[in-house]
């Protein structure tokens, strides 16, 4: 008859669950390890200011992106784009109510109009993206940074990490 202590049962048991931890880490790395935000690289595609007259000036961003983890693909995500002036006011936050399905590669539009306000005429803004889950809770792609005038075109690109989504670089 086969005899066994319950402290060796203990010790086989605690040896299968440490090496089924190995196994998944050496042939699933991906699965093992999340990215961190790092499953969509974004880039500045273009971004401008239009005077909406009245109803105020719109920021009009195109972002260029490429999905890293493949199992985004053909998933529905969001974003997220923060907009604050240049000592670091956060004046507006917008992100798609439905979201956006990922492709491979490709461009996602991110506008947001803000509010006519004299003293937001002629100066620098710093729109804040980033790519999320549907639900805007979880960050999938580095923040993108950039600066902006409120009178005319060229935005000058810069790239951020950090924890907050969109969040300003200090």
């Amino acid at each position: 008859m086969f005899s066994m202590s319950l402290r060796s049962f203990k010790t086989i048991s605690t040896s299968v669950d440490v090496l089924g931890i190995i196994f998944i880490v050496v042939l699933f790395p991906p699965i093992s390890f999340a990215y961190h935000g790092l499953e969509v690289s974004v880039s500045l595609d273009s971004a401008q200011y239009i005077p909406l007259g009245e109803e105020g000036n719109q920021i009009n961003v195109f972002v260029n992106y490429t999905v890293n983890d493949s199992s985004l693909l053909n998933q529905r995500i969001n974003s997220v784009m923060k907009v604050y002036t240049t000592n670091g006011t956060l004046i507006k936050t917008s992100s798609s109510s439905d979201g956006f399905t990922l492709n491979q590669s490709g461009s996602q539009r991110h506008a947001t109009t803000i509010n006519n306000n004299n003293s937001l005429q002629n100066v620098n803004v710093i729109p804040v993206i980033q790519f999320t889950n549907l639900t805007k809770t979880t960050p999938l792609s580095n923040p993108l940074q950039f600066n902006l005038t409120l009178s005319e075109g060229p935005a000058t690109p810069e790239i951020e990490t950090g924890n907050e989504i969109a969040a300003l670089k200090p």
